[in-house]
């Protein structure tokens, strides 16, 4: 047979069998790692040997028969009697029966004697054999035997054993380097390309067997990237264990908690695990080095921890598992490598274990491994951990975290603290924190009554909204007095545009973890509110940050925002984009935020004119009482504006003023947040009660919180439904200046067409033209079908989308611009120099250079494109 890179090895060899034919006793020991070609090397020596002429016994120590006395000698003596004996002889008879053999077998001519698996010897056997090759020193006797490195041999020591034989030859085997690799790579007829040997050879550390078993696993590694990679339950993995095994059961120890611990191992820490002293330690470590089984102190493949994970049992992996964890513990490594190994072992009840997995989960939670990492590692504590108290906090803090996965299942878990907290076992520090998740979950009642309970009035809770609003609800006109409640203002955002600011440095400043979200999203809302198109900006930037990361409750949150801003615009066909992206994220995990999405989608809709699309969502099946949490004030709205548009202004009353009721209880009546006086009003109107509507309309302006340019726009253009004619003018004219600068194109649209209408009523019918027309293109753009086709401007449409070209805009000057783009939006010249603080006849001057330069001669021909962009710029 060939013997492949073993020139050395080779001659060592063949000058021993040369010195047994000239009669000269030899004795070689050949040493190797598991996998190193032991074997192999003695089938070379006995096939050499054999052509030779030579006498050849050849048998392997049976690690099985290692107590029974005798069990190789009598395999030896089996290649001389051609079978072994049926009842073994005695002892004293086994071995002279085996001597007697061998003398006369060395009497006839050269003998090869080779032992494989030395280790494995009897210690009868090994010591007759050591025996013999003293006594026979001058028979023509070749003994090769073969024994993995790092045994203990019973104490024997054999090493100087045999060096008291004068023809002692040690022949060690070590891995082959690369070029080994190659050439035994091109001998078992793999094509390995060049860029691949190295590859090939790091893998498997020059260790022939798993060279052989890596090639094995496919014919054609030539073209295909990444190779090698080891199949999961392969012939790399078989092979790799089996080496592993045949390292001894120190080095299994060693391998086993190398292959636990993982990249956290290092010597000392493994040598812990394994329950290994320093020097076992130090040899079943130069054992796994010398079959290559090791890259310092690491497995060489994660396949290769696989496969030594593998031989252990279900219940010797997770004890291995708990005591790595143990060992990281008093290591002082960080808690989420000892909550890993806590996971894996799958239990844990000791007082540290628990600190450990509650440290780890307020780590950073998206880790790619596990993006699940932190719920994991609370829902483990949570199981074993006795001390109540202790397990309601890490529910609490399971809260937190599972709202970023499960909204519904983060809703579900502060039910236990509740209960805990009414049979007054939960902590006034832990109520406190109960208070605030249940804040961030829009449960503003339930809040309000822990805060309540926790300062020591148990004064019952009141009732929640009901599932039905009810049928009948008078209108009041009472103004919020009660002040804004901790648990309200835990959820609410800030009320003034003076904190958009700040509100913006903290969502640049401040990293997204589960500890910092809700600080994130307030300072969302307040951008929602306020600066709908910076919200878009920071909506898209928040998006991205998480779109890899597995944060679905987060994604949802976002969307809805995104939905929420882009409504606030008046884009209603990204609104409705986003909000059924996040209704998708939140797909059978949603709960009562459902509602926050759905309500965005059926607002969408409903101004699109897709009535019939938007009732399949009016009536939800939420599990528990989804009317309970401040998401219901939206959808109440989204449903009663469905009503208004589809004919039913009563139906719709009732939605608002149920709206109305429940913000009020809940220290939320925020007008900005929810504007449900002038909802309600405009139900009024079209049931025939101008003095109610008014009444209301009245209310909401003077709110101290009624600051808002969007708010104070859609008031005033209620407010001047029931003014007189000139009155009228007046407030719309002011409602359209808020709502531009805010930036709401589908409100600053139904300003523009009511002031439209009141303008022909005054006689104004140039001006009310230009304006119709103009609200009548910004329903168009917003995708308003409805609101456009009742606009319907007296001359045309056509002339309304007339464009722009772009080189005469070009030559407009910055004032004539702003003067061009006011005329186009139907204000006189007396208005136009107020709001720019010049002169009427300068007004007068810029708009007959912008007559000429656009080849025009009146307003009503200004172009579309000069207000569009005007209007853009002042909703930034």
């Amino acid at each position: 047979m060939m013997l492949l890179h073993r020139d050395d090895e080779r001659a060592r060899l063949d000058k021993a069998l040369r010195a047994c034919s000239d009669g000269t006793a030899q004795l070689v020991l050949v040493e190797g790692a598991p996998g190193c070609g032991k074997t192999r090397f003695l089938q070379y020596a006995a096939d050499l040997a054999a052509g030779r002429g030579l006498t050849v016994l050849r048998a392997a120590a049976d690690p099985g028969a290692r107590r029974e006395d005798h069990a190789l000698l009598r395999r030896l003596a089996a290649c001389l009697t051609g079978d072994l004996p049926r009842t073994p002889p005695a002892p004293d008879e086994t071995a002279a029966g085996f001597a007697a053999l061998l003398r006369t077998a060395c009497a006839n001519g050269p003998v090869l004697l080779c032992v494989d698996d030395l280790q494995h010897a009897d210690r009868a056997s090994l010591a007759e054999l050591l025996r013999l090759t003293h006594t026979l020193h001058e028979a023509p006797l070749l003994t090769v035997l073969a024994q993995s490195p790092y045994h203990r041999t019973d104490g024997f020591g054999l090493h100087t054993e045999l060096l008291r034989h004068q023809g002692f030859v040690r022949i060690p085997l070590g891995r082959l380097d690369a070029a080994g690799t190659a050439e035994l790579a091109r001998f078992w007829g793999t094509p390995v390309p060049d860029d691949a040997i190295a590859s090939l050879h790091a893998l498997s550390g020059g260790n022939p067997l798993l060279i052989r078993a890596l090639l094995a696993e496919t014919d054609t590694p030539a073209g295909r990237p990444g190779w090698p990679e080891p199949e999961p339950g392969g012939p790399f993995t078989e092979a790799f264990a089996t080496c592993v095994q045949r390292c001894g059961p120190a080095a299994r120890r060693l391998a086993a908690a190398l292959a636990v611990l993982g990249p956290q191992a290092d010597t000392q820490r493994a040598a812990r695990l394994a329950r290994l002293g320093a020097d076992a330690a130090a040899r079943a470590g130069h054992a796994l080095d010398a079959a290559g089984l090791v890259t310092g102190a690491r497995l060489r493949h994660p396949a290769a921890e696989s496969a030594v994970l593998g031989m252990l049992s279900s219940e010797q992996r997770r004890s291995m598992h708990r005591n790595a964890a143990r060992v990281l513990h008093h290591a002082l490594a960080e808690p989420v490598l000892v909550a890993g190994q806590l996971l894996a072992a799958g239990a844990a009840t000791h007082t540290w274990e628990i600190q450990a997995l509650r440290d780890a989960a307020r780590q950073e939670p998206f880790s790619p491994a596990d993006p699940d990492g932190a719920p994991t590692f609370l829902r483990l504590a949570r199981s074993g951990c006795p001390d109540e108290p202790t397990r309601l906090r890490i529910t609490l803090q399971l809260a937190a975290h599972t709202w970023r996965l499960h909204p519904a299942a983060a809703h579900h878990l502060l039910d236990e603290p509740q209960t805990a907290l009414r049979a007054g076992q939960l902590s006034c520090a832990d109520a406190g924190w109960l208070a605030r998740l249940l804040a961030a979950q829009g449960r503003i009642e339930e809040a309000d009554e822990v805060l309540a309970r926790a300062a020591g009035d148990v004064r019952p809770p009141r009732d929640s909204v009901p599932s039905r609003p009810h049928a009948q609800c008078p209108v009041t006109h009472e103004r919020p007095t009660a002040p804004v409640t901790r648990a309200a203002a835990l959820w609410l955002s800030a009320g003034a545009r003076e904190d958009v600011p700040a509100a913006e440095r903290l969502l640049s400043d401040t990293p997204l973890t589960p500890a910092t979200y809700e600080s994130l999203a307030r300072a969302l809302r307040t951008l929602v509110q306020h600066r709908p198109q910076r919200a878009v900006t920071w909506c898209g930037r928040l998006g991205e940050e998480i779109s890899a990361r597995n944060a679905p409750g987060w994604q949802a949150a976002f969307a809805a925002a995104h939905a929420e801003s882009l409504l606030r615009l008046g884009d209603l066909a990204g609104a409705r984009r986003e909000a059924t992206g996040a209704l998708e994220h939140l797909a059978g995990r949603g709960g009562p935020f459902l509602l926050a999405p759905l309500a965005l989608l059926v607002q969408a809709l409903t101004e699109q004119g897709e009535y019939a699309t938007a009732a399949l969502h009016l009536h939800p099946t939420l599990p528990g009482e989804p009317y309970s949490t401040v998401h219901a004030l939206a959808f109440l709205r989204a449903r009663g504006r469905h009503h208004l548009a589809t004919g039913r202004p009563q139906a719709a009353l009732e939605e608002f003023l149920e709206a109305g009721r429940a913000a009020g209880r809940w220290a939320t009546d925020q007008p900005e947040l929810l504007p449900w006086r002038t909802d309600a009003a405009e139900a009024l109107l079209l049931l025939g009660r101008p003095g109610e509507a008014q009444a209301l309309v009245a209310d909401q302006l003077a709110l101290p919180a009624a600051t808002g340019a969007r708010v104070r726009g859609v008031t005033l253009r209620l407010s001047a439904a029931t003014a007189e004619p000139r009155r009228r003018v007046e407030l719309l004219g002011n409602a359209v200046d808020e709502l531009r600068d805010y930036g709401d194109r589908l409100e600053l649209a139904r300003a523009l067409a009511d002031l439209g209408s009141a303008l022909r009523l005054n006689g104004e019918g140039a001006r009310a033209g230009t304006i119709t027309r103009r609200a009548w293109q910004l329903a168009g753009d917003c995708g308003a079908v409805p609101l456009r086709e009742r606009i319907r401007p007296v001359d045309g449409p056509e002339r309304a989308e007339r464009p722009v070209r772009s080189r005469d805009a070009a030559r407009l000057s910055g004032s004539e611009e702003r003067v061009a783009a006011l005329a186009a939006q139907g204000h006189t010249n007396r208005e136009i120099a107020v709001k720019l603080f010049v002169s009427p006849s300068t007004v007068e001057r810029h708009l007959t250079c912008v007559y000429r330069k656009l080849g025009i001669s009146r307003r009503q021909d200004l172009p579309s494109d000069l207000r569009t962009r005007t209007f853009e710029q002042a909703g930034h």
